[in-house]
């Protein structure tokens, strides 16, 4: 079993910045962050669809351009809001990526910002939007995908055989109270359990056949 940085260890690091994603790359196997549209039309790596709760500013990430967002700084730290290819620039090549869409319509923009940064890590698209899951498949059918379960979602190992998903991501709860995890190994899916509190679920986890698990801290797995 692998650990994921949830954010770049969101919780010992301002989440989603260059800093937090090259720190935590010495300290897990993968990576993860998000990704949304500006209202300049970029990449930029930041998890919620404002930005009043990471900095000092207020407003929908889609209406502020780039320019301002990098006026800001996140969470007091001395780092502000990247875009996808400076994060994929800082990545280290042996940490794997799992790179969240968070955004309807970017899923084209975000394969060729991969092609034009020609990283040799693994990256995997994740997202609970299946409208962009299959945007993906449809444009780059050898690139991995992972299908984020939400609470509502019903048959979702059968959901992302049907989109050709490589990954399945569901809450830790639903790993280990639900048939999501011996269902999906049976079809070869990879099975990523996030919100993962400390080692001892990690490990419980990993005997229930999860392969990664995701957490806001590094953890000892």
């Amino acid at each position: 079993m692998r650990l994921i940085a949830h954010r770049g260890f969101a919780a010992v690091a301002p989440e989603n910045t260059v800093a937090a994603v090259r720190a935590a790359a010495d300290r897990a196997d993968a990576v993860e962050f998000d990704v949304r549209r500006c209202g300049s039309g970029e990449l930029v790596v930041i998890h919620d669809d404002t930005i009043d709760r990471v900095t000092e500013g207020t407003g929908r990430v889609v209406d502020c351009p780039l320019e301002e967002l990098q006026r800001y700084t996140v969470l007091d730290a001395d780092e502000t809001i990247p875009t996808l290819a400076e994060v994929l620039e800082a990545l280290p090549p042996d940490v794997n990526v799992n790179l969240e869409l968070k955004d309807e319509d970017i899923a084209a923009d975000v394969l060729e910002t991969l092609a034009d940064a020609d990283v040799p890590n693994r990256v995997v698209l994740t997202s609970f939007l299946i409208s962009e899951l299959r945007r993906v498949r449809d444009l780059e059918p050898s690139q991995p995908t992972g299908l984020l379960v939400s609470r509502d979602q019903r048959r979702p190992v059968t959901t992302a055989v049907e989109l050709g998903c490589a990954v399945v991501g569901a809450h830790s709860r639903r790993c280990l109270l639900t048939r999501l995890v011996p269902r999906a190994k049976a079809v070869g899916l990879e099975v990523h359990a996030w919100s993962v509190p400390g080692p001892t679920v990690a490990r419980i986890l990993g005997w229930r056949g999860v392969d990664y698990v995701s957490s806001d801290r590094p953890l000892s797995v």
